[in-house]
């Protein structure tokens, strides 16, 4: 509530009983989410579905299944139908899709790199790599699946806009929403994120001094190797 000269204060510790409900039906969301992307991947869903059909499936209230889909439309892997029907992207249920994206991105990554105005200022350049090395120096051991691809998404994303056109990041952007379903079904070795991290460290040292050419050829070679499915 509002206190005088203290603007306003949470109520309550967050675990505290008023809080529980509303974090219950966060993680529920969540794990409802992590259900549907995997039966999506696995083809345990058909391509076109109702709004009965997933709220029967999935023990879901109109108002829940809304919210839902909503999110999934935006991350761009599902569409609606007329009437009460939604499509799932082709892009998703099939199975080459994780290496098409990563072929696309192996394209337009060093492409942007490589554009005659590409540039990364400094400041967002000491940004990334602090990030990179709190990842590095520790964070990596405490973090989930998806705290590590938004890293990497995150990364990349900042690195794109450095060439000035919104076709990139958006290009990128569209790319990585279907590319984070893989992200939930995957698991990553550490020691495998921990040399990904430092081929990031790597490319930031190049980028710093402004060896562009040789920039684009180091996001080429990152990204024909990925690290496992999604994590790029």
């Amino acid at each position: 509530g509002g206190e005088p000269h203290r603007g306003f204060v949470l109520a309550k510790h967050p675990t505290s009983g008023a809080a529980q409900p509303a974090l219950a039906a966060v993680r529920r969301s969540e794990q409802v989410y992590t259900s549907i992307a995997g039966d999506v991947l696995a083809s345990r869903l058909p391509a076109d579905v109702t709004e009965a059909e997933l709220m029967r499936r999935y023990g879901l209230s109109r108002a829940e299944l809304q919210r839902l889909l909503d999110r999934i439309a935006a991350e761009g892997w599902i569409a609606r139908l007329p009437g009460y029907g939604w499509r799932f992207a082709e892009t998703v249920s099939n199975p080459e899709a994780h290496a098409k994206a990563m072929a696309f991105r192996a394209v337009i990554e060093p492409a942007a790199i490589a554009q005659p105005g590409f540039a990364l200022p400094q400041e967002v350049i000491a940004r990334l790599r602090e990030r990179q090395l709190r990842v590095f120096e520790g964070e990596l051991e405490k973090m989930t699946i998806g705290e590590v691809f938004l890293s990497g998404c995150e990364f990349h994303e900042e690195i794109i806009r450095g060439a000035g056109n919104p076709f990139f990041l958006e290009s990128l952007k569209r790319v990585n929403s279907i590319r984070r379903l893989f992200a939930y079904r995957s698991f990553a070795d550490r020691d495998g994120m921990r040399r990904h991290v430092r081929e990031h460290l790597r490319l930031l040292e190049v980028l710093e001094t402004r060896r562009y050419a040789e920039a684009a050829e180091l996001m080429a070679k990152h990204l024909q190797r990925p690290l496992v499915a999604g994590l790029s």
